[in-house]
């Protein structure tokens, strides 16, 4: 299931307000798989989670996102919550990071409302997806298939959505991590 993923970067965008089992559940599993995890965010030293009803733990921020290269990474994970998505999609820095990712055919894991930051990308039509069933609609909206299962993996774009479906979100991500870049096509590219 892990194998060649020792040694890959993964980066986690996030803001305050990440779900957090979303974020903690892969980045174990990544770091057990021997990837090497770096939590990118607009903040400066920590990032406050929540857990369904409440704040809870703060987690330090590996790399300010000004500091951090998207080209530096192999993979990036997007954490849902929804607080944390409604920050990341209004900033512009955030959007750039996440749309270098879709650009290059880099593997890219999201989950529950993970997806809005992808949103703001105007690269996700075409593509099949699934999501917190809030943003089912959202991601019509963008062009998205969007269909209710457990995990979705389209070219490299895993996506699942709620905490219920992490284990399989867990193993596809690591999958698609352990394949690499893959082939872009006009489609997902944006159109200038």
């Amino acid at each position: 299931m892990a194998k060649n993923v020792a040694g890959k970067k993964v980066a986690i965008l996030t803001e305050n307000g990440f779900e957090e089992v979303e974020l903690t559940s892969p980045m174990n599993a990544l770091e057990q798989a021997g990837a090497i995890v770096e939590i990118v965010s607009p903040q400066k030293e920590k990032v406050k989670a929540w857990d369904q009803d409440h704040w809870s733990i703060e987690l330090p921020v590996d790399k300010q996102l000004n500091d951090a290269k998207p080209e530096d990474y192999d993979m990036l994970l997007l954490p849902g919550g929804v607080l944390n998505p409604d920050k990341t999609r209004t900033n512009e820095d955030c959007i750039a990071f996440a749309q270098y990712f879709l650009e290059q055919g880099k593997p890219v894991a999201a989950i529950c409302h993970g997806p809005q930051l992808l949103i703001e990308t105007g690269m996700l039509d075409g593509r099949t997806m699934t999501s917190y069933p809030s943003i089912k609609t959202d991601l019509i909206n963008a062009g998205v298939n969007w269909v209710d299962q457990e995990v979705v993996v389209d070219n490299g774009l895993v996506t699942s959505r709620s905490p219920k479906d992490l284990e399989a979100f867990n193993k596809k991500m690591l999958e698609e991590l352990a394949e690499g870049t893959h082939a872009t096509t006009g489609q997902f590219t944006k159109h200038a």
